[in-house]
């Protein structure tokens, strides 16, 4: 699992004064960025071997508000031939789950516009972090 602190926005926040459902999305991907990034580096050709997003599903347990300190913790579930999914939990600082995720991410050659074979070494960084 890796692990990345969120930064709290104003504009995250609706009229209830707690998170609003779509800033989770954001989260996700802040957090999807962190995971490879902390995997590959900088030096990734995301052109090559891209990732294009194909489903996100959200369960939201509790609200977040302003005064709350967030990461968000990804792991992966399942490797297929081209696809793979990401799960991500959001939790306090009281580690009390404020909302769950996934994402389901195809391995895309965007060169070649189209959908491609998960390379070795992404295989490698999603077996490190996969959970039953």
């Amino acid at each position: 699992m890796i692990t990345t602190k969120i930064q709290l926005r104003f504009s995250d926040f609706d009229m209830g004064g707690h998170v609003h459902n779509a800033a989770y999305l954001n989260y996700f991907e802040s957090a999807r960025i962190g995971f490879f990034m902390t995997g590959f580096g900088q030096n990734w050709d995301w052109k090559k071997d891209g990732l294009i997003l194909k489903k996100n599903t959200i369960e939201y347990h509790i609200p977040t508000f302003i005064e709350n300190e967030i990461r968000v913790e990804v792991s992966c579930n399942h490797i297929g031939s081209k696809s793979f999914t990401l799960t991500y939990s959001v939790l306090d600082a009281e580690n009390k789950l404020k909302a769950y995720g996934e994402s389901v991410v195809v391995s895309f050659d965007y060169n070649q516009q189209k959908t491609v074979n998960i390379t070795d070494k992404m295989r490698k960084l999603l077996s490190e972090h996969l959970i039953d």
